[in-house]
């Protein structure tokens, strides 16, 4: 599902909700809330499999898998609802939302009950899924416990890599400081949902690589709880940082979801703002919550962010596959506007790419990098780098539970850019490099296993300003 609201439009309500928004006054000690008025979910880092958190959610997926396939809370059925190629289809099926701004929303929605449906499935009142801090040094491999092959939370449908303990995830794959420093609510939930998202999918592999199967993998929701705590964190950093929540459409679209007895259930993006007040839940080691509300507007001085095109690319159309793929561009009749827009600290310049697809999941991703020289080689240090990109639901045909939609990237390029003109770089490529996960410590050959297509480039410019008042 795409809205089809403005950016113009939405930004300059946002900058006007951002009267709205209240620091949360909950207390927080050793990064843990008050276990009677929060569930806390932990860093899965910190555990063994014997921690009561693991034990209990070991017991919940053996119910859940134990249930009949139609019964709401079955493992299978809750699968499902994430996304599914099994028929017919049934209530809620196949609803996850990628590529669009219900993307943490609905996976916020989605957590919730399948929280609750484990708390009774395995008995124990004061569960709260843990997350997988993958960013941190130490997390870089699947946890221990979901690579015994022996518990309930293990599945062979992975790479066999990541399951042995051999593979890892480069650390360049999973962060997401790009991500939270932008200062725009669907420019930070698409730039996360890319990367460490998408990547995560990707390099864990197997069936977490594919949206239809994804929910399969107990590690889907560990992943997930991450990604529901990033949405905590870029709020937290303020700056003008606000949800949607002046957007109707994004307030008050209805979700279908099941509750712990079975019993179908509706949520909309107002119920699911604030995650400790509303939700009771908040993550380990996170700072104090930074809390939206859905109240009438009020005038205030917005801050508007406007997106304009400033070229099309006269480039064919590229296909990215074993090899590393540069492709040349011509600079040189906007090089000085790039050059001041570089410079501003209220524009930001973003390199586009439109209608990314496969015809199935390639199993790697991408580096990319702009104006890396010829003979340089490539490496996520350099200025050049400007993002990496993987596919996972949009772009990849029958990949996706509804119609059809090329994926679309978006990377910020003004660092690349600030660096070639310093060094009068006359040339300028796009530069594509595969890349897939560590084997002992160490990048590996991956197998693409469908090409990519990039049908058009773009330069755009976002610029910050500051409005009138709204109404």
């Amino acid at each position: 599902m795409t809205s089809q609201i403005s950016r113009r439009s939405f930004f300059a309500k946002a900058g006007a909700a951002a009267s709205l928004t209240l620091l949360a006054q909950t207390a927080f000690n050793d990064g843990r809330a008050d276990a009677a008025s929060f569930f806390v979910r932990r860093n899965v880092g910190g555990m063994n499999a014997f921690d009561p958190v693991i034990t209990t959610y070991r017991k919940a997926v053996a119910a859940m898998r134990a249930l009949l396939p139609s019964d709401p809370r079955s493992w299978t059925y809750q699968a499902a609802i994430h996304g599914t190629l099994a028929g017919p289809p049934q209530v809620a099926w196949n609803t996850c939302q990628h590529g669009n701004y219900f993307f943490w929303s609905w996976h916020r929605m989605y957590l919730y009950w399948f929280e609750r449906i484990c708390r009774r499935m395995a008995c124990d009142d004061c569960f709260a899924l843990p997350y997988w801090d993958y960013n941190s040094p130490s997390e870089r491999q699947l946890p221990p416990m979901f690579r015994d092959p022996s518990s309930d939370l293990f599945v062979s449908q992975r790479d066999p890599n990541m399951n042995s303990g051999a593979g890892s995830l480069p650390a360049w794959a999973v962060d997401y400081s790009a991500g939270l420093a932008q200062l725009n609510f669907p420019g930070a939930s698409s730039s996360l949902e890319g990367l460490p998202h998408n990547w995560v999918h990707v390099l864990v592999g197997g069936w977490m690589g594919f949206v239809p199967t994804a929910a399969q993998d107990p590690i889907f929701f560990l992943h997930h709880c991450n990604m529901d705590r990033l949405w905590n964190l870029w709020l937290a950093q303020g700056g003008g940082r606000i949800d949607p929540v002046l957007d109707n459409t994004w307030k008050n679209t209805k979700w279908t979801f099941f509750d712990e007895e079975g019993a179908q259930v509706e949520m909309t993006g107002c119920e699911i703002l604030r995650a400790a007040q509303q939700l009771h839940y908040v993550y380990e080691g996170e700072p104090p919550q930074f809390n939206n509300y859905c109240l009438p507007i009020i005038k205030f001085p917005p801050i508007i962010f406007e997106k304009e095109l400033i070229l099309r690319l006269p480039v064919p159309p590229i296909t990215l596959g074993q090899e590393l793929v540069s492709v040349p561009i011509e600079l040189k009749a906007i090089k000085e506007r790039l050059g001041h827009l570089a410079e501003s600290k209220t524009a930001t310049v973003f390199l586009e790419l439109d209608g990314v697809e496969a015809e199935r999941q390639p199993g790697v991703g991408w580096q990319v990098y702009l104006g890396l020289a010829p003979n340089a080689i490539p490496s996520e240090e350099s200025p050049y780098y400007i993002g990496a990109l993987a596919l996972f639901g949009p772009g990849i045909r029958g990949g996706s539970h509804d119609k059809f939609e090329p994926a679309h990237f978006a990377f910020p390029v003004n660092r690349a850019l600030l660096a070639g003109f310093k060094a009068s770089q006359e040339r300028w490529t796009i530069t594509f490099v595969p890349r897939g996960i560590l084997i002992d410590g160490k990048p590996s050959q991956p197998k693409v296993e469908s090409p990519v297509k990039i049908a058009s480039v773009s330069l755009t410019v976002e610029t910050q300003k500051p409005g009138g008042e709204t109404k």
